[in-house]
Formats: structure tokens, sequence, C-alpha cells
């Protein structure tokens, strides 16, 4: 159980990590000289049984780029969640990803990793953090993937998450 929430909570943060800034808005949404991933994510728990005191949900989007020409890679991250346990509130995250890669990890051979700062803000405190070679727990492939296939069964009632990658290689 702690593993399986250690998971959940790795994959919110590498969400949140990704996982991602690109550096000026043009780049944000590829102008089509990039290859580009774009990540929703959603995810909540709400089963006390299941998820003791870490009840609650983070939703983000993150985008990935990479130059095919140089190998160069960057993202951003935008999210916010939410917690109704021990700890309660709202929470905005914020991600840059200076780099990322894939290689072998928690979510198998194509796990997505990153170098990243992460700002998050909570009731009036900034919080900023440095990650990396971060293991982000997303399985960087294009499609829909959900609690089950992520975990590997079917959670309880009340607990859900949702990821959505696309990816558009550049022209």
């Amino acid at each position: 159980m702690k593993r399986l929430l250690a998971r959940m909570a790795a994959l919110a943060l590498g969400v949140a990590s990704v996982l991602l800034l690109a550096p000026s808005g043009a780049q944000a949404t590829g102008n089509g000289s990039l290859d580009v991933y774009q990540l929703e994510m959603s995810y909540n728990c709400n089963t006390k049984a299941f998820c003791g005191s870490d009840l609650g949900g983070f939703w983000a989007w993150a985008e990935l780029d990479r130059n095919p020409v140089t190998g160069a890679t960057s993202g951003e991250l935008d999210g916010a969640g939410c917690a109704h346990g021990e700890f309660s509130g709202a929470v905005s995250v914020k991600a840059e990803i200076t780099r990322w890669w894939v290689a072998p990890g928690s979510a198998g051979p194509t796990t997505l990793f990153t170098d990243e700062v992460d700002t998050s803000r909570f009731r009036g405190q900034v919080d900023v953090e440095t990650l990396t070679a971060n293991d982000t727990g997303v399985n960087l492939v294009p499609g829909h993937q959900t609690a089950t296939s992520v975990f590997g069964f079917r959670p309880p009632p009340g607990v859900a998450i949702q990821i959505q990658i696309a990816y558009k290689p550049a022209h």
C-alpha cells in the first residue's frame, strides 16, 4: 500500500514535475520544427480505505519539446492539486523542464525522466525545488492510460487516474 501511494504521489509530482517551461510562447506551442509531446493528467483519490489520509486530486497539463536536429529537450507543466486529509487546501504547481529523456524506470522501458525546477504555491507560501534525474512514473507512449494500466489492477471506486499523451513529430 505504501509503495502504491508513493507511486501515485510520484505520478502526480512527476507529471507535476514533468514533468516542463519552454523559453517562449512560440516554442511552447511548437512551430513545426520541434517534436512535441502534450500530456494531460487527472488523478483523484477519494476512498479513505485505499488512500488513507492522502485524499484529494491533482490535475496537470505538460508539454515536452525536442529539437530533432540538436537533440535538445525542454518543457513545461502547469498543474493544480487539492487535499482533504491531514494536509488540506489547494496548491498551484509549475515546472520548468530543463531536460528530459526516456529510459527504463518505474513505468517500464519508456519511463519519462526529467531535470526540472518546480515552483509550488500554497496558502501564500512559495516553494522552489530542483529535481535531477527525476523518474516521473509516466510511461511516455502516445495514447490513453488509466489507473488500471498504470498500476496493473483496477482500483476501488473513488480512485481514478487518467493520462492522455499526444505526439506530433517535427515537419
